[in-house]
């Protein structure tokens, strides 16, 4: 890809930008890192094909992905520092250690996506979907946004949730021990069942399917 322009490289992204064939899918990917390498601006990539692209460890913070389709990329130690990936679908990325702080993911979707140690901090993720995601081993969730996300059955061991805003979030399923810094105000706020695994510092006790009492467990 030296051999071309800024403007050629943007120009193919921009010609290219709902193709889903994979040498497509390929050569985007190429002129991405391409430009990121060269600290060159990227353009909006919103709405844009991406698809099973291989974005490791790129730079894309504060690039604009609303509504882009990056299911099944590979995204291991990219950042989206800042970003806008509002409605953007990464249903089984592997973003493993990405940074995502204050990124804006607001009804995404990560439904079984690997998001094993990233960082989430103040992350506006309202109404985002990640059933079935792995947010665990570590993962920094402080300050992040989570009202209304779908959280059902995903694995947050490990995870730190220091100050997030869970309200109404769905966590039906969800394996929460060993999280870090969860309150029994985050807890109640959420919506959570039998099935919900809780971290040994908090004790639910059921009254019936619908209603239980929960209290640190040194109370």
């Amino acid at each position: 890809m030296s051999d071309f322009s800024e403007e050629d490289l943007i120009s193919f992204l921009e010609d290219h930008r709902e193709h889903t064939e994979a040498d497509t899918i390929l050569r985007k990917g190429e002129t991405i890192l391409a430009l990121t390498s060269n600290r060159l601006s990227l353009p909006s990539m919103a709405h844009m094909e991406l698809s099973r692209v291989d974005l490791c460890g790129a730079d894309l913070a504060y690039v604009d992905l609303c509504g882009a389709n990056l299911e099944d990329a590979l995204l291991i130690g990219t950042v989206f520092s800042q970003a806008d990936l509002m409605d953007a679908r990464l249903t089984r990325a592997n973003l493993g250690g990405s940074n995502f702080f204050d990124a804006d993911v607001t009804n995404a979707c990560f439904d079984g996506a690997n998001l094993a140690k990233v960082d989430f901090t103040e992350v506006n993720a309202e109404g985002a979907r990640f059933a079935g995601a792995d947010i665990g081993h570590g993962s920094i969730l402080m300050d992040a946004n989570f009202a209304g996300a779908d959280l059902s059955n995903t694995s947050l061991q490990g995870a730190k949730l220091k100050s997030a805003n869970l309200t109404g979030a769905n966590l039906v399923g969800a394996d929460m021990r060993g999280v870090e810094n969860l309150t029994v105000e985050q807890l109640r706020s959420a919506r959570i069942d039998k099935t919900t695994r809780i971290p040994m510092y908090i004790k639910v006790n059921w009254i019936n399917d619908s209603e239980y009492e929960a209290h640190h467990s040194e109370e």
